[in-house]
């Protein structure tokens, strides 16, 4: 008589992931990618694990990901500055491609993540500059954080530019809040 299995197997959390975890912070969702590392999900960010290291993106720093065959392209930001009214000023880093080893639900959680972070967004065209204007939750925190993810080569200093920055992230946030400005 064959023995049932469970059709899936549990992947063990690398060391370094686990060292590197919050004492809150559980990982949702674990891939082992080709060549070893290996992604997990947690409600945070998106953590890559390679060797002894483990490097996390916050969730409100994802700005892309994208799935093709088994390939997951992320795109997060950096910040680059901030608005006198205290609007996170970012830019998108070069991209970083993931193989999976595997199917896994884990571009389907990355996807979740990253769609529940974002509570409205804007696009602004201006004259030497745009780029989105985002309001974002952020796990662990009350209230949204805003953003200005900047177009390449956009200039946040061009004139008049971040002015309206400030009046539309205050626009989506009245209209969050069913409010008139």
């Amino acid at each position: 008589m064959a023995r049932w299995q469970w059709p899936w197997r549990r992947i063990a959390l690398p060391p370094a992931l686990r060292a590197a975890l919050d004492p809150d912070e559980e990982v949702q969702v674990l891939a082992e990618l080709t060549g070893g590392d290996s992604l997990a999900v947690s409600r945070f960010g998106l953590w890559l694990t390679s060797g002894e290291v483990a490097v996390r993106w916050n969730w409100e720093r994802v700005s892309k990901a994208r799935l093709t065959d088994r390939t997951l392209t992320v795109i997060a930001a950096e910040e680059v500055g901030a608005t006198a009214a205290g609007i996170a000023v970012l830019r998108d880093l070069p991209p970083r491609q993931f193989e999976l080893a595997a199917s896994s639900s884990l571009t389907d959680a990355v996807h979740a993540r990253v769609r529940r972070s974002v509570a409205a967004s804007r696009y602004l065209m201006w004259p030497g500059a745009a780029g989105w204007v985002v309001l974002r939750r952020v796990p662990g925190r009350d209230g949204l954080t805003r953003q200005i993810r900047l177009d390449p080569g956009a200039d946040p200093d061009a004139d008049g530019f971040l002015p309206l920055v400030v009046r539309t992230a205050a626009e989506l946030e009245a209209d969050l809040l069913g409010v008139d400005l």
